[in-house]
């Protein structure tokens, strides 16, 4: 009898996983995008979507763990990790990606281990620690990068030379979040993804009634999460206000890596400057405003800012405080906001010009009943709107929802 090409026994894999009533959810997602063998990828990737497999990795792999590494791969879409996570892979991909598996791993290895029927089997080496279980793929970035950063204090305090990656095993495949390797996603093909997952989960829950089965309550979970709003504040800041005037080779580019080209990853020690411009006509929560200022110095100690201006603003620029490098400790304690009048952005920006104020970034916390008012278009730099009313956007710069509570 002749042996199954790769290609076959992906299709039967994947076939297998289809009429598993264990799998509805997935054999939805399996049917958005494409999937193919890749010599490209050492093992597998995914761009969040579609799905390559290296020929030779797979050969290694007996049915069981094929049908584990089909699984996984299709979990990171089902997940959405690359799109609502893409944040964490601007920081450390490295990093990122150990997370998303770390995440995978344990909902397929706890499955397989309250279904004894074999059906699945993890692939050796790879990422899993039970220390993480119910975590998400940020908590359990937060704690990597934790372990990463203590690893390297000790080897400073010890002069020792650098160790391998922390963790519990390897990532399994690679997941590209910027088309430096896979073809990218555009905004339209995002958001349509979105939509083919939501769909395929809620008529997966209607078919698995039917059937007298049940979803994978960690995938109704998990797909619930959505990035908070301080990390989506902590991504605008350090993806628009760091510079790129300093390169690293511990980091090789990604995207020459494609092309067969080792070239150094640039980024910056430290930002000159980020404004910080915060609306007190009456409208901003006194504890909304304590968050926010402690989110700002957290960011501010991650990204390490020369000078930071905090501009308290109502119809008028009420007060204007600087902090640099040697005073960011004592930020929170010691801003006073001032103001209590009406409403008005241009006041803030006419301010900024008139004071040559020429930051990085600029972040504007405010309630947006700003009428039409949001200062004209012509900021000095990127702008985060940080808004506590639900529905209102600004009309340029990207706007964030803050709760006020």
């Amino acid at each position: 009898m002749q042996a199954l090409s790769q290609s076959d026994r992906i299709v039967k894999a994947r076939a297998a996983i289809m009429r598993d009533k264990r799998f509805l959810a997935i054999a939805g997602i399996m049917m958005v995008g494409k999937w193919q063998l890749s010599d490209s990828v050492k093992t597998a990737a995914t761009n969040g979507r579609d799905v390559y497999y290296n020929p030779e990795f797979v050969s290694k792999l007996n049915d069981k763990e094929l049908r584990f590494l089909v699984l996984h791969e299709y979990y990171h879409v089902l997940l959405m990790q690359l799109h609502v996570w893409k944040h964490l892979w601007k920081q450390d991909a490295t990093i990122a990606n150990m997370a998303a598996d770390y995440v995978v791993n344990l909902m397929l290895d706890k499955l397989a281990g309250d279904n004894a029927d074999g059906f699945i089997q993890f692939i050796k080496n790879g990422c899993l620690n039970y220390d993480y279980d119910g975590l998400d793929t940020g908590e359990v970035f937060r704690r990597l990068k934790q372990q990463q950063q203590q690893q390297q204090q000790q080897q400073q305090q010890s002069k020792k030379g650098p160790q391998g990656e922390q963790g519990d095993g390897e990532p399994l495949d690679d997941h590209d979040t910027d088309g430096a390797q896979l073809p990218g996603l555009s905004d339209e093909e995002m958001e349509q993804l979105k939509q083919q997952v939501d769909t395929s989960v809620r008529q997966a829950a209607q078919v698995a009634g039917k059937l007298g089965a049940s979803l994978d309550r960690s995938i109704t979970d998990l797909l619930e999460v959505t990035v908070p709003w301080p990390e989506q504040l902590r991504d605008f800041v350090s993806t628009t206000a760091v510079g790129d005037d300093l390169s690293t080779w511990r980091r090789p580019s990604r995207r020459w890596m494609a092309r067969d080209i080792y070239m150094p990853s640039r980024y910056s020690e430290s930002v000159e400057r980020i404004t910080v411009g915060v609306d007190t006509s009456g409208s901003i929560d006194e504890t909304q405003l304590r968050k926010a200022l402690t989110e700002i110095k957290g960011i501010c100690e991650a990204i390490n800012p020369q000078l930071i201006d905090i501009i308290y603003w109502d119809s008028e620029v009420a007060s204007h405080e600087t902090y640099d490098q040697s005073s960011l400790d004592v930020l929170v304690n010691s801003t006073k906001p001032k103001g209590g009048g009406g409403t008005r952005v241009r006041s803030m920006l006419d301010y900024m010009t008139a004071h040559s104020i020429k930051p990085n970034c600029v972040v504007v916390f405010t309630d947006g009943y700003v009428e039409r008012d949001w200062g004209g278009s012509q900021w000095p730099a990127p702008v985060m709107w940080c808004v506590s009313t639900k529905g209102i956007t600004a009309p340029f710069g990207k706007t964030l929802y803050v709760p006020a509570t």
